[in-house]
Parts: structure tokens; C-alpha cells; sequence
């Protein structure tokens, strides 16, 4: 495992995601900083649908199952990690 993959698995595991305080940009940024790069980060959210038979709604609820992460790594090569953070 290289420095930078290390560090990004450093920095993912720190955050919460079932908290709505995260964001997109934030990450980016600070990844910027310890990458020297913005990596390509991919949001996965997956959609469940509940219907309430009592009032007869259909209720949509999103949830956070994957983030990608596509950096360039210290071997001159891409690379791809994928964290599952959903409820598995």
C-alpha cells in the first residue's frame, strides 16, 4: 500500500458519514492538500421505497451505500478505492 492510498484510507475512516454535516467539497479540498491532486470522487446512493398503507404514500429514501475515489498514485499509475459505507 502506497502513501497516498494509506492517507486517503486515514482520512475516509475518520468521517461520518450517517451524519448530514459532511460534504463533497470539503473533502476534496482537504485531499488536495494531502495528495497535491483532486481526485475524482464518486457519490453512490442507493433508494428505498416504503409506502405508508394508512395514508396511501409512497415514501423515497435515499442512503449513502459507496464513495470511489480515482487518484493518481506514487507508481505513475491510477488507481480506484471504493468504501462501502451503507449498511451492509
Amino acid at each position: 500500500m502506497t502513501l497516498k492510498e494509506m492517507s486517503i484510507r486515514e482520512y475516509i475512516s475518520h468521517i461520518d458519514f450517517k451524519r448530514d454535516d459532511w460534504k463533497l467539497s470539503k473533502i476534496k479540498e482537504d485531499m488536495r492538500k494531502f495528495l497535491g491532486e483532486e481526485p475524482g470522487i464518486d457519490i453512490i446512493y442507493g433508494a428505498d421505497t416504503f409506502v405508508d398503507e394508512d395514508l396511501g404514500e409512497a415514501k423515497v429514501i435515499k442512503t449513502l451505500e459507496k464513495i470511489s475515489i480515482v487518484f493518481y498514485d506514487t507508481d505513475d499509475k491510477f488507481k480506484k478505492l471504493e468504501f462501502l459505507v451503507g449498511d451492509v
